[in-house]
């Protein structure tokens, strides 16, 4: 067997360690990679689960703490303590009944006076009992020495349901006549919360359980009581293993728990490795005999083009290489007998790449026309159809004329007039769509009209002051300007929007002049790169606002002795 050159010793030696580092690297990372996806699927998964219960309970929170505290209701309550009346009790009854109408969870409402003595109560016959009555006096005692003007706390008595209740102390002129408390219905809650994928516990401080989607994370605690053990974020309830996290809601004084089931995968983590560290050896067997035959073939290779350049450097300084590899060293050997002939080729080969790039990044430019635009005119074109068909029709054709225009791949660049003609038509549709939130005017001399202008070079201008306008103001006021001042066209674009304070109006001029590409602030960076690329010389946007008046972009056009006319 033929020795191996110390070319080709090298090289499988340098390209074995690099196999097996990069298959043992990517065996770590790839494991690293399953465990961390895992995990962070779960936690995203969790904190949506929490945000959905969050919400959901905020919702009934909000809704029945409301009819505990409106003009109205109060007005009742404070009636029917002073004076149970029939009327009275009549229009608390009303009340609550078109309360549970449109509730999510139904109430009960039980109005007491400063004595314990029941003014109204609206529970079935067998829920009122003497042990609810009890409890209600109590815990009308301790809302009123509360701070808040609601005091919450769960009603149990037996089974698997509690029932969280809101209890109002009611005052007249600073002195304490009584309490109204609402009893939620247990049920109803499940009703909301079951159609989440996921199980949920709620509490309030004191662990007393307010809703519990699965009793079995309740075993071995007090009756309807749970209370995080700080045994970590995996929680095992007999053979199921959950995932677990907590929110805590401090104005309502209630903890929220999550439990997203997560069988053990143990088993399925050794699978993987197996299988990954099984996929390894496969890797690395093949790789080594590609290594080998490709290490074999460059040395040979190489060993041809070696012998070549000695011919040239010892015999023959007018010798042509020659070799036959049929790889990359071939090429390497022409390009070497090509290298001086074809220097001066190769310079106006860079010139016209470069002219090809700089064509090739103003195609890119002017294809950045914001799609929003065309969304938001068919929605009003879907409107209008309905409502004025003339209307549509009119907005239809402005449209098309647009889109054709900005299509044409045939026609990069216009006249200014021609241009105008369909920024016309822009403004008229967004004039449609804001109506008389939105107002502009069109002022341009007669000699800018000839001038030649890449197509809708306004557009992106006029589309930025009503995006970030309107976010800050209820109507918007554009102002377009175009007259020449020497050899440059001057064209203005100006709102009354909210503009920009010094400081970031000096941030934005820095970046229109930055190489860096600015993805927050791209927009008016490419706008300016396109005309430069376009125009040369000092051509560009110039821009000056003042913070809650106005923001004004200016462009220079650079047209000399009418060469863009």
């Amino acid at each position: 067997m033929k020795e191996k050159s110390r070319f080709q010793r090298e090289l499988e030696r340098h390209a074995s360690k690099q196999i097996i580092v990069t298959i043992l690297t990517g065996c770590f990372f790839f494991c690293i990679a399953m465990a961390a996806t895992s995990m962070l699927e779960q936690k995203i998964r969790q904190e949506r689960h929490l945000d959905a219960i969050t919400a959901t309970f905020l919702e009934i929170w909000d809704s029945s703490k409301g009819f505990l505290m409106s003009e109205e209701n109060s007005e009742l309550l404070l009636a029917c303590v002073q004076s149970s009346t029939e009327e009275n009790r009549n229009s608390l009854k009303y009340q609550m009944g078109k309360y549970n109408l449109e509730a999510q969870v139904d109430i009960h409402l039980l109005v007491m006076d400063q004595n314990g003595a029941v003014m109204y109560e609206s529970f079935p016959e067998d829920e009122m009992n003497l042990h609810r009555l009890e409890f209600n006096r109590a815990a009308a005692q301790n809302a009123k020495v509360w701070e808040k003007e609601l005091y919450s706390t769960v009603y149990f008595l037996d089974g698997d349901t509690s029932e969280y209740v809101l209890i109002r102390p009611l005052y007249e002129k600073d002195e304490f006549v009584g309490s109204a408390a609402v009893y939620l219905e247990a049920s109803d809650w499940n009703l909301h919360f079951q159609k989440y994928q996921y199980d949920a516990i709620l509490t309030n401080t004191r662990s007393d359980v307010i809703y519990c989607s699965n009793h079995r994370f309740l075993e071995g605690y007090a009756l309807n009581k749970y209370q995080d053990n700080g045994g970590g974020h995996f929680r095992s309830f007999g053979d199921s293993r959950y995932l677990t996290d907590s929110r805590f809601l401090e104005s309502q004084g209630v903890y929220l728990y999550s439990f997203i089931y997560t069988p053990g995968t143990h088993t399925l983590l050794m699978i993987g490795v197996a299988v990954i560290v099984g996929l390894g050896l496969v890797w690395a067997g093949m790789f080594f005999h590609l290594m080998h035959a490709m290490a074999a073939k460059t040395s040979r290779s190489v060993g041809q083009l070696i012998g070549e350049i000695r011919t040239i450097r010892k015999e023959d300084p007018h010798h042509r290489v020659k070799i036959d590899t049929g790889d990359e060293l071939e090429e390497i050997a022409e390009q070497i007998n090509k290298m001086m002939a074809s220097i001066n080729e190769l310079n106006q080969k860079n010139l016209d790449l470069v002219n090809v790039n700089n064509r090739m990044e103003i195609q890119n430019l002017q294809a950045q026309i914001n799609p929003h635009f065309i969304y938001n005119t068919l929605d009003n074109i879907r409107y209008l159809i309905v409502q004025d068909a003339a209307k549509a029709d009119e907005l239809i054709e402005r449209f098309t004329h647009i889109l054709r225009y900005s299509i044409n791949n045939t026609k990069s660049r216009t006249c200014l007039q021609e241009d105008m003609e369909y920024i016309e038509d822009y403004l008229i549709i967004q004039k449609t769509r804001f109506g008389k939130k939105f107002s502009y005017s069109v002022e341009i001399e007669e000699d800018c009209w000839p001038v030649i202008i890449p197509k809708l070079l306004l557009q992106p201008l006029i589309e930025n002051s009503l995006k970030y306008g309107f976010r800050k103001k209820a109507s918007i006021s554009v102002w377009i300007r175009g007259y020449t001042e020497g050899q440059y066209l001057i064209l203005e674009v100006k709102d009354n929007g909210p503009g920009q304070p010094q400081s970031i109006l000096e941030t934005l001029r820095s970046i229109l002049n930055s190489g860096k590409i600015n993805i927050a602030h791209n927009g008016l960076q490419n706008i300016n790169r396109r005309i430069f690329l376009e125009y040369g010389h000092d051509s560009g946007l110039l821009l000056d606002s003042r913070e809650g008046e106005e923001f004004t972009v200016t462009m220079r056009l650079w047209i000399g002795e009418g060469n863009h006319v």
